[in-house]
């Protein structure tokens, strides 16, 4: 019988264990920083029906969404984790307590082209805060605190970015630029790529007030933005947002860098309000990481209420696809298992025994039960990486004396199971 062979989709990560073990410890750390902050956790399904999730969707990102048809239903797998949160809103409207303040964890799937840095395929980490009418600048700056805590847990450095579309937005509208806003901010989106004597070029094309945007973009700290003169009532609303914004930030005090930077545009057109970007520092070029920001009617395609909030998303996959490439990561074991054991002779039965009194004090373990020489089996504990090993011989037993191997440096405490167990649950404190 000819055989298949054995390939992945391009754009789908399929991770051996000993990357699979690092890659949920970044997806536990990120979880715990969101519990940490009082974020409750949520999940929406991975398929919706399609009249739900291209509610609000259009042009690049709809033709990126997967769908398709199974019986009489229409359906479409999850682009992100917002618009299924708008449903979610809509949905528990009258069960949610407000502000509600969630967290998700999950897959999310885009028909784009595989390329560097964009897989079809992946863990995004999200976090919104939503509540009924208003909600809070607080919210945003909270948003920003959370997402620098991760990048501390994990031990990287970033640069978070923040602007506010009602800047840019009031601007064009007192240039009477409104409906040229989309193909502008289109333009201004590319500026960090192809430079600014180029944006100016494009955006010469559409409007002779193309000196004055790229002025505005060029602004980098709140009291150069008040110094702006536009008189328009979004423009100003805006430079009060960011100013209070940095503001409660001076307070929260981020340790990874954050600064005003108005040439962050974000595509997606559902923000209204702050917006912001993570870069990764320390690869040459800032890459993005992370992105978000508040949109004022999260639900209206569902809801008459109006839900407004902030959310921030971190691309998981992404990230560790980056760090991986780049050799930044360190893969000590290709196991979870905490201690391996051996037997020696006829004793595969007692080592079960003692496998189950480590299971019971929360010490993950195996037993290497399969009939091969001693050395074979030390050979798979080093292949493993597996932090101990004990081997169980007749003489152990009647001892009732077993020796802890510590396999990087060889050194072995012998004494009963008991205490060994204690220098096994001090090692995991």
């Amino acid at each position: 019988m000819q055989k298949t062979k054995a390939k992945t989709l391009a754009g789908f990560l399929e991770l051996e264990p000993r990357k699979q073990i690092v890659f949920d410890n970044m997806k536990e750390k990120i979880k715990s920083v969101f519990e940490l902050n009082g974020l409750s956790p949520m999940d929406t399904p991975i398929l919706e029906y399609s009249e739900v999730l291209l509610a609000k969707a259009g042009g690049e990102t709809e033709k990126q969404i997967y769908r398709f048809t199974k019986g009489e239903n229409d359906i479409c797998m999850r682009f992100d984790l917002t618009v299924p949160f708008a449903k979610y809103s809509a949905k528990f409207e009258n069960q949610l307590i407000f502000p509600f303040k969630r967290y998700q964890i999950g897959k999310v799937f885009r028909g784009e082209r595989a390329q560097k840095g964009r897989l079809r395929e992946f863990f995004q980490c999200d976090m919104d805060i939503i509540d009924e009418g208003e909600l809070s600048i607080c919210a945003d700056a909270e948003c920003v605190s959370v997402l620098s805590q991760v990048f501390e847990t994990l031990d990287y450095f970033i640069k978070i970015r923040i602007s506010n579309r009602k800047l840019l937005g009031g601007m064009l509208d007192f240039f009477c630029l409104k409906e040229q806003t989309t193909e502008i901010l289109n333009i201004l989106d590319k500026q960090d790529k192809i430079g600014t004597e180029k944006t100016l070029e494009e955006l010469l094309k559409i409007t002779d007030k193309a000196k004055e945007i790229l002025q505005l973009t060029a602004v980098n700290t709140v009291e150069k933005l008040e110094k702006v003169k536009i008189n328009n009532t979004e423009f100003n609303q805006g430079v009060a947002e960011i100013k209070q914004l940095f503001e409660i930030l001076k307070i929260l005090k981020p340790k990874n860098e954050v600064v005003l930077d108005l040439k962050v545009i974000r595509g997606l057109d559902y923000y209204t309000g702050t917006i912001f970007e993570a870069n990764l520092l320390g690869l040459g070029e800032p890459i993005s990481v992370s992105a978000g920001g508040r949109y004022d009617n999260l639900a209206e395609n569902y809801s008459n209420k109006k839900l407004a909030g902030v959310g921030v998303s971190i691309g998981l996959s992404r990230l560790f696809d980056i760090l991986d490439k780049n050799n930044l990561l360190q893969y000590k074991t290709n196991t979870k298992s905490q201690v391996t054991i051996i037997p020696l002779g006829n004793t595969t039965n007692f080592c079960f025994d003692i496998s189950k009194t480590l299971k019971e004090n929360k010490i993950n373990c195996d037993v290497l039960y399969f009939d091969k020489s001693f050395k074979s089996k030390l050979n798979y504990a080093n292949r493993k990486k597996v932090p101990y090993i004990i081997v169980v011989g007749e003489e152990e037993i009647k001892n009732k004396t077993f020796g802890l191997k510590d396999m990087e440096t060889g050194f072995v405490v012998e004494d009963k199971l008991e205490n060994l167990i204690k220098v096994l649950r001090n090692k995991n404190e």
